[in-house]
């Protein structure tokens, strides 16, 4: 079992779970990803589903954008181990296009590299920045830069070939598993926004950082058989096997514990909260919507879980799908990395 939040009730889904994925697959239709049956199989793993359970109190409008969002940061990270872009030099250009896509609504490739997944993100950074306020806006887009150097810092590490270390592996894994992004939608699919006194100080940094480690190691939990099979060592147990000289289960042990401390101070730090708010002055809706914003941490958190027990996204492959998992079909997402230089 892998550890998490215990609630007094199952985690909420959206009532608009089917509609959702109907408008997941018909955006990967959109992308060119079913005419490859590799494209087919990572839109069967139920992307609209895994919205449902994560942002479950969303309007369908406000739906769309996380499952948009969500849907186009799993496709980058599958893009970005592709071997044509896992090398420093190969990715920092793509993450220069991407971040500047996202921060300005336009692709500065030439016309002639511009593809429909460019296309549509660029649309989807013009409507997410006439949804959102300047600051939750900007404070969006700097967590997906932060995304794309948690991906940059791993390409780094493959490129040595060796694990990092447990503290440099938490800090890139932090970045990497993109939960400040994946938190900021929280508050996007509940209309509301954490003032950024109160988002900056050292109380809400602890949540949100215990709960991105919550997150990352359950998915590192729950996907070490498939990167063990991958060779790819950006997962906790491996990291912490390789550190410790020990057996896979004994590193499993370990990584559980983890988990259960980095719950526990999550929810020490939420308790911490209230009065904290109230000692700052903050008014009592104020303060009644940003402990709404927590709660939702932990709904996302335990409404991951169930989705993992309904998706084929961390099926191990066959010897026949081998080359499929390294997501080949996906490079037709963007053109050769070497094609975009910025000036």
């Amino acid at each position: 079992m892998i550890p998490t939040f215990v609630e007094p009730a199952p985690p909420a889904v959206s009532p608009h779970i089917q509609k959702i994925e109907e408008y997941v697959s018909s955006l990967g239709e959109s992308l060119g990803l079913a005419k490859t049956r590799g494209g087919q199989e990572r839109m069967r793993a139920g992307y609209g589903r895994f919205v449902a359970w994560t942002y479950p109190e969303a309007s369908f409008s406000d739906l769309c954008l996380c499952a948009e969002w969500l849907f186009f940061t799993f496709i980058l990270d599958d893009l970005h181990t592709l071997k044509v872009y896992d090398a420093p030099e190969a990715w920092a250009p793509v993450q220069r296009r991407l971040t500047d896509i996202i921060n300005t609504g336009e692709d500065p490739a030439p016309a002639r590299d511009r593809t429909p997944f460019t296309r549509a993100l660029s649309d989807l950074a013009v409507r997410t920045g006439e949804r959102l306020s300047p600051t939750l806006h900007g404070r969006l887009n700097r967590h997906l830069e932060l995304f794309f150097q948690g991906f940059a810092e791993e390409s780094e590490n493959r490129f040595r070939g060796t694990p990092p270390g447990i503290e440099s592996f938490t800090q890139t894994r932090r970045l990497s598993v993109g939960m400040e992004f994946g938190f900021d939608l929280v508050e996007l699919s509940q209309d509301t926004e954490v003032p950024e006194g109160i988002y900056g100080t050292g109380l809400f940094r602890r949540i949100i950082e215990a709960a991105s480690d919550v997150v990352a190691w359950q998915n590192d939990l729950h996907s070490v058989h498939l990167d063990s099979k991958r060779g790819d060592f950006h997962n906790v147990v491996i990291v912490m096997q390789h550190a410790g000289g020990i057996s896979l289960q004994q590193a499993i042990d370990r990584a559980v514990a983890k988990v259960e401390a980095r719950v526990a101070d999550f929810l020490a730090a939420e308790e911490q909260l209230l009065p904290f708010l109230v000692s700052r002055g903050v008014p009592r809706a104020t303060r009644e919507a940003i402990l709404k914003v927590t709660a939702g941490m932990r709904q996302w958190t335990n409404g991951c879980l169930q989705w993992y027990g309904n998706t084929s996204r961390y099926t191990l492959p066959g010897a026949s799908d081998e080359s499929d998992q390294q997501h080949a079909h996906l490079q037709v997402l963007l053109p050769s990395p070497g094609l975009y230089i910025p000036a």
